[in-house]
C-alpha cells in the first residue's frame, strides 16, 4: 500500500479559534433542502447490456477521502493534542420536541436553501449545498461531512485548477488572514494549501462571526475536480485539525439553535427532497420512532472525534454478524468501509459472493448479478437497519460481466472503525445530537 499522509500545520496560538454569533441572531433552527442533479438509473436486471458498470474511478476517490480522515497516526495525535482539554459541554433536556420543531419550522422558511446530490454513474456520491461568507455576503457550496470537522474555501486567488465558486476574500470587510499555513495531502499526492483565516459565516440563515477556516490558495492533482468548491466539517472540536470551533458546535456555545443537534436525509438517484435540518428534526420525513445509540469515544481512547457509536456489525438476512465494531456516521463518505475480517465473514454468508481482490483490489468482493437474496443488516442493540439492495448494487464488475461488485468494502481504519457513509444513510433518517452525545435513526419515508 502506497504511504498515506495528511498535514494541516497551525500555530498552537491558533488552539482558541472561536467564531462569536452575530448581534442580532436569536435562537432557531436551520433547514437546508437538498435537489439533485444527474439522471435516475434503474437497469432491467435481466439485461446485461443495459446494467450500470461499476466506476472504479469514483470508488478510489471516495478511499483516498476516507484515508484521509481516518488516519490512524492522525487519530492518534489528535487525541494526544486534546489530552487535559475540557469535556464538551453538552446540554440535553427537552432537544427532541418534534412538535415544538415542527410548529417552528412553519413560522420560519427563510432557513431553506436547495442543496445538491453529485449523482453520477448509479451512485450518489456527495451531497453539497450553499455557504455564504464575509461581509458582504459571498456564495459559495461546501459538501456537509459529519466525518470531519474543519471548514474550508478556496479563495478567487487560488491556483492549480481550483474548484468554485470561489472566495473573494479582498472584496469582504470582516476577512481576517491569521498567516498560520496548513496543507492536505491525499495518498495519490493531490492536495491544497493554504492559511488558517476568519471570516463571518452563515448556513440556512444560522451566522457565525470569526468562524476560523481553511482558506486554500493552492490546489493540485485535481483536488478541486468535485461539483462542490469546499468543505464544512460537522465533527467535533477535537478532531479539527484547525484549532477552530467547528461551525456547528459554534452554534451551540453560542446559544443560537433551538436544539443542539442537525439531522439529515438523503434522497436517491435524481429524487429531490433531500435536507440537512440543523437545530431541529423534520417528523415528515421517516417513520415510526427515532431509536438512539450512544456514542463511544473509547473506540478513540477516549476523545471523542467522531460520531460513532457501537454496532454488532453486520449480517445476512438475520442470521451471523460480520463482528462488531463501532460505527462512524459519515456523510461525507459515499460508500461502508468494514474491517477486512468483518467483510469476509458477511460475504461469506452472502449466496455467490465472492472475493474479488486479485481483480479490483483489495477489499472488493462480487455477486451473481441476478441473484436473489435476503436484507443485509446492520445491527444497533436488538435492532436490525436494512440496507437497500439497489444502494449496494455498485454495478457489474466490467460491460457485459454477470458479476456485479458489493457496496460494503473491507478496509482497516482506526482502531476497529467502520464508515458508514451516504449508501447506508439514504435508508435511514440520521439524527446527530450533541446536547446528549447520541445518534439516532428512523427509517426515511
Amino acid at each position: 500500500m502506497l504511504n498515506f499522509s495528511v498535514f494541516l500545520v497551525v500555530a498552537s496560538s491558533l488552539g482558541a479559534v472561536s467564531a462569536v454569533p452575530s448581534a442580532q441572531q436569536k435562537r432557531g433552527v436551520g433547514l437546508t433542502s437538498f435537489s439533485t442533479r444527474g439522471y435516475r438509473c434503474h437497469p432491467d436486471q435481466s439485461d446485461l447490456g443495459m446494467r450500470k458498470v461499476f466506476n472504479k474511478d469514483l470508488v478510489q476517490r471516495d478511499r483516498l477521502r476516507l484515508r484521509s480522515k481516518y488516519d490512524l497516526e492522525s487519530m492518534k495525535a489528535k487525541v494526544a493534542a486534546a489530552a487535559g482539554s475540557p469535556a464538551l459541554i453538552v446540554q440535553g433536556g427537552g432537544a427532541f420536541d418534534i412538535g415544538h420543531l415542527r410548529k417552528r419550522e412553519a413560522l420560519d422558511s427563510s432557513g431553506k436553501e436547495p442543496l445538491t446530490d453529485e449523482y453520477s454513474d448509479g451512485v450518489d456520491e456527495l451531497y453539497y449545498g450553499p455557504i455564504s461568507i464575509g461581509t458582504p455576503q459571498q456564495e459559495s457550496t461546501v459538501d456537509f461531512d459529519t466525518g470531519s470537522s474543519d471548514l474550508w474555501l478556496p479563495l478567487a486567488t487560488c491556483v492549480g485548477g481550483c474548484s468554485s465558486p470561489q472566495f473573494d476574500a479582498d472584496a469582504s470587510s470582516t476577512f481576517n488572514d491569521s498567516g498560520t499555513p496548513f496543507s492536505i495531502t491525499y495518498e495519490d499526492q493531490s492536495g491544497a494549501t493554504g492559511t488558517v483565516a476568519t471570516d463571518t459565516v452563515a448556513v440556512a440563515g444560522l451566522t457565525l462571526e470569526s468562524q476560523g477556516f481553511g482558506a486554500v490558495t493552492n490546489e493540485t492533482g485535481g483536488f478541486g475536480n468535485g461539483p462542490n468548491a469546499g468543505l464544512l466539517g460537522l465533527g467535533f472540536p477535537a478532531n479539527a485539525e484547525s484549532g477552530a470551533t467547528p461551525f456547528f458546535v459554534g452554534l451551540v456555545n453560542a446559544n443560537l439553535l433551538q436544539s443542539n443537534i442537525f439531522s439529515v436525509f438523503q434522497a436517491r438517484g435524481g429524487a429531490s427532497g433531500s435536507s440537512l435540518c440543523i437545530g431541529c428534526i423534520d417528523s415528515t420525513l421517516y417513520t415510526g420512532d427515532i431509536n438512539y445509540y450512544p456514542l463511544d469515544s473509547s473506540a478513540t481512547r477516549g476523545q471523542q472525534l467522531y460520531w460513532n457509536t457501537p454496532s454488532d456489525g453486520f449480517n445476512y438476512n438475520g442470521g451471523r454478524s460480520s463482528g462488531a465494531f463501532s460505527a462512524v456516521i459519515d456523510t461525507g463518505t459515499t460508500l461502508i468501509y468494514i474491517p477486512i475480517a468483518a467483510a469476509m465473514a458477511l460475504y461469506t454468508s452472502i449466496p455467490g459472493a465472492e472475493d474479488a481482490s486479485t481483480t479490483l483490489g483489495a477489499g472488493f468482493y462480487t455477486y451473481p448479478c441476478t441473484a436473489k437474496f435476503g436484507p443485509i443488516n446492520l445491527q444497533f442493540g436488538d435492532i436490525n437497519y436494512a440496507l437497500n439492495a439497489e444502494d449496494f448494487d455498485l454495478g457489474a464488475a466490467s460491460a457485459g460481466s454477470s458479476l456485479c461488485v458489493g457496496g460494503i468494502i473491507g478496509e482497516d481504519v482506526g482502531e476497529g472503525l467502520a464508515i458508514i457513509g451516504d449508501e447506508w444513510i439514504k435508508n435511514w433518517y440520521t439524527v446527530f445530537d450533541y446536547g446528549n452525545l447520541q445518534v439516532g435513526f428512523a427509517k426515511s419515508v
